[in-house]
């Protein structure tokens, strides 16, 4: 089970997001520097690969600065990433969305919907109107209220016992609005 990360990092992460520019640094001596400006991520590790190269693979460590000038180090995992072209969020909608179509149903309206969810459109709420879904209505509104909140934490801790249609019905939707949420979060 991966470590969950310090809050901290987490903040970190986020400043980095909204890195205006990026500094390449390297000490090559006490009173020896290198600095280099990018303006993307991953063209500062591809500037950071190049000064590594020439300094006989010292490493070289990148800042993110922000808007309001704070400079932030960025890890490993964030560098490497930028070297691929893909990013955590990217990656992981990636898999979800593989994940959704190796268990989707091929071809259909159940199959139109869980494209359109994986591509980020919120599908919509069952018509609960009928008398027989009368006493799933408070709950359907939770769920709904919730994806239109983005809720995707309180989403998936809702306890749904699919044991009829109505319920059945729900989870589908909630599960179709996790995705779809998850989707809008990776772009």
């Amino acid at each position: 089970m991966p470590k969950k990360p310090h809050p901290a990092d987490i903040a970190d992460r986020a400043k980095i997001a909204t890195a205006t520019h990026f500094n390449v640094h390297v000490r090559n001596g006490s009173f020896e520097k290198i600095n280099r400006e990018a303006p993307t991520l991953a063209k500062a590790a591809e500037i950071a690969a190049q000064i590594s190269a020439q300094n006989g693979g010292k490493p070289c460590l990148i800042y993110g600065i922000t808007p309001a000038k704070m400079t932030v180090l960025v890890p490993k995992d964030m560098i490497d990433a930028a070297r691929s072209g893909t990013t955590p969020a990217k990656r992981q909608a990636e898999k979800a969305k593989r994940k959704a179509k190796a268990d989707a149903p091929k071809g259909g309206k159940r199959a139109a919907i869980l494209e359109a969810a994986q591509n980020g459109k919120m599908p919509a709420a069952p018509d609960f109107s009928a008398p027989t879904h009368a006493r799933f209505r408070k709950k359907l509104a939770e769920i709904v209220a919730m994806a239109k909140a983005g809720d995707i934490k309180g989403l998936k801790a809702m306890k749904i016992n699919p044991v009829s249609t109505s319920p059945k019905a729900m989870a589908r939707y909630r599960d179709l609005c996790i995705i779809a949420l998850n989707a809008r979060a990776a772009y």
